[in-house]
């Protein structure tokens, strides 16, 4: 007799959404640890939790490891770990956590999960596009073609030779790469902490009209469209049973099954390690801070 399959849940059904409060007792990164952020190539992720502290007024708490998508509604997917945390300083408590499972599909990885290709419009896509626009408040994406009118390097893209862009991604600092018409693109990870003369990312991501995942930034579309090497998107498998949390840690540290990792052996490395990397001496050089878009007024 053969076995009935089960279709495969998409990990949005995995989603858990919380109301928590912590009794004024220090911030919110001394009573939950947040892992990960863009500059190491991840998500956000839940770490250790004060459980005899945290309380949880609407639904149910989430788990170690389980990935950050919001925070009151706001995106965070595609955030250093130093802007996540500005962005929950934000709020007064209690604040509303939106978190999923990891999966085959979604989980830590976020080099995984913008190399994946998804149908345009779904679910998927839509947060692809908003980990660009969050990574894009901190990071420039690169392209080997010249620049069209109107475009201005060092804010649109910056506009690289194919022996560099090879380079960036040999090394590791991209988080996603592809061909789109013949040329190179690129988005590459952001540094750890802002330059000083950015304008506060909070303030963008909250309140920034023109801040919203529903119309594509133009120099997004090339990198959304590009070819990847690796773009089919594994089939997510049932649920398993999670041991308890001691003292805010699973009980066994082995239960995590393993997924999908696309990130290189030197995929820490920031932007200031890349004048160290070998590089062939007759291309032209880099301009200064071209991994930055720098204005006057610092946008």
């Amino acid at each position: 007799m053969s076995r009935t399959l089960k279709k495969k849940k998409h990990w949005s059904h995995k989603v858990v959404e919380c109301a928590v409060s912590w009794g004024n007792l220090g911030d919110f990164g001394s009573v939950v640890e947040i892992l990960g952020g863009a500059e190491l190539g991840q998500f956000p992720y839940i770490g250790q939790m004060k459980l005899d502290v945290l309380v949880c007024h609407i639904g149910k708490l989430p788990y170690y490891g389980d990935v950050l998508l919001e925070v009151n509604g706001t995106p965070v997917s595609g955030l250093t770990n130093r802007d996540t945390l500005a962005v929950i300083r934000h709020f007064r408590e209690p604040i509303r956590l939106k978190t999923v499972k990891p999966g085959k599909v979604l989980n830590t990885d976020l080099r995984h999960y913008l190399s994946l290709q998804f149908q345009k419009g779904s679910l998927d896509h839509k947060l692809q596009q908003i980990i660009r626009d969050n990574l894009y408040l901190r990071t420039i994406p690169c392209t080997t073609r010249l620049p069209r009118e109107g475009e201005v390097p060092g804010v649109d893209y910056n506009f690289i030779s194919v022996g560099d862009f090879r380079i960036l991604e040999e090394s590791g600092l991209l988080l996603e790469s592809g061909t789109y018409d013949g040329n190179y693109y690129g988005t590459p990870k952001p540094p750890a902490e802002p330059n000083l003369v950015q304008p506060d990312l909070v303030d963008q991501v909250l309140f920034d009209e023109d801040f919203s995942g529903e119309v594509p930034r133009k120099r997004t579309t090339s990198v959304s469209k590009m070819d990847r090497k690796d773009s089919a998107v594994p089939e997510e498998e049932e649920d398993d049973d999670r041991p308890p949390l001691v003292n805010g840690l699973p009980e066994h540290k082995d239960w995590r099954k393993t997924v999908p990792s696309y990130n290189q052996s030197s995929s820490t490395m920031d932007f200031r390690t890349w004048s160290s990397l070998p590089r062939d001496d007759s291309l032209e050089p880099l301009p200064l801070n071209w991994e930055m878009a720098y204005t006057e007024t610092g946008m």
